[in-house]
């Protein structure tokens, strides 16, 4: 029964969000990939968007969930796109194969104590992405913008009443210049995405692994997210190398429950 003039409480839950960017979907049992899963183990994540990941990745105690296969790879377990968590974790299954930007696109929902919270990670085309990529249109702003679309409207039709959304991941696109691997049309194609879908972008002046350009890969969270810590990580092997071509990003965040 509702007494009128009395709401519920309201109370807030810390969870660490992350992007990392695995570069040619490495297993968790080779030398790269076990490298990478200790590294990820030392953030503490809650969840992690991660990008070029391989079907078969078992991470530690963690659920799983990935993009559909690649359409242009013969090995159908290279994936772009994955979802790790250490909450409870439903995956929402794509409702249209055929549109080329499915492949690029994992969904999922987790429960934070009772909560649902509507998670997404994409890879957006890049430059010369039609080589690796089959179905998009010509020209990279159109193949960004045709593929942005269709994940934009994925999660809006998934998206329930009220729910808090997390959405990132290898966005290939800068929302500040310079536009390293973008272009201005993507950029603010990519801002306003964001803000119709009511999402404040973390990782907008954060930057690249290069040191020389803002973030391509993102993390944002509903408006009604609190932001308490974004970082930038260059995770390497012990003499100093890259273990990928991209930076990863964190952030502490504290979520809305009822």
């Amino acid at each position: 029964m509702r007494v009128s003039g009395h709401r519920p409480s309201l109370s807030r839950s810390t969870v660490r969000i992350g992007t990392w960017n695995l570069k040619l979907c490495p297993t968790s049992s080779s030398d790269r990939g076990r490298a990478m899963a200790a590294w990820l183990d030392t953030q503490q994540a809650d969840l992690w968007l991660l990008t070029e990941v391989h079907a078969a990745w078992h991470p530690h105690g963690a659920a799983f969930v990935t993009s559909p296969p690649r359409s242009h790879d013969g090995d159908e377990s290279k994936r772009w796109a994955g979802i790790e968590a250490r909450l409870p974790l439903t995956e929402v299954e794509p409702d249209d194969r055929e549109h080329a930007g499915a492949e690029g696109l994992a969904l999922a929902r987790v429960d934070l104590d009772g909560t649902s919270v509507l998670v997404a990670c994409s890879v957006l085309p890049w430059r010369g992405a039609g080589s690796y990529w089959r179905g998009l249109p010509d020209g990279q702003f159109h193949q960004f913008r045709s593929v942005l679309d269709h994940h934009v409207a994925r999660i809006s039709a998934e998206r329930r009443t009220g729910e808090p959304v997390v959405w990132g991941g290898d966005l290939n696109q800068e929302l500040l210049q310079p536009h390293w691997a973008g272009t201005h049309d993507g950029a603010r194609t990519l801002r306003a995405a964001f803000e119709y879908l009511g999402l404040t972008p973390l990782t907008a002046g954060m930057a690249h692994l290069n040191g020389q350009s803002h973030a391509i890969d993102h993390l944002a969270v509903s408006s009604d997210v609190l932001a308490d810590r974004v970082e930038v990580h260059r995770p390497t092997w012990p003499d100093g190398r890259d273990l990928s071509d991209h930076a990863a990003y964190t952030a502490d965040v504290v979520l809305p429950r009822t």
